[in-house]
């Protein structure tokens, strides 16, 4: 087909700095991104200039609140991939992700 196709892609070792953490791609991608502890998490995906959504997979219900809370993106998931909304509403992230370039009312605007 013609046009742009990304196929189910997974990239790891992922670093802030690095491209593919600072730059969205939308499409059945994933990122990870390791970290030690806790707090390195939460700075890693708060330091990131785009805010979709992030999930964590945890056997903690305190790790897992505390992620929830201190976490500055759009979407949360607790032991599930990003949560995808209802399609009768819409969703704008937060941070890069935020209004896009068509700013808060989308399409609306033309």
């Amino acid at each position: 087909k013609e046009g742009n196709f990304v196929g189910p892609t997974i990239f790891s070792g992922v670093r802030p700095g690095m491209s593919v953490y600072e730059q969205e791609i939308f499409g059945p991608v994933l990122c990870i991104v390791e970290a030690e502890t806790m707090d390195e998490a939460i700075a890693i995906t708060n330091a990131n200039p785009n805010g979709n959504g992030t999930a964590i997979f945890t056997q903690s219900g305190a790790a897992a609140r505390k992620f929830e809370e201190e976490i500055e993106v759009g979407q949360v998931g607790i032991n599930v991939p990003i949560p995808v909304p209802v399609p009768l509403f819409s969703f704008t992230g937060s941070r890069g992700s935020k209004l896009g370039d068509l700013g808060p009312y989308g399409k609306q605007v033309d």
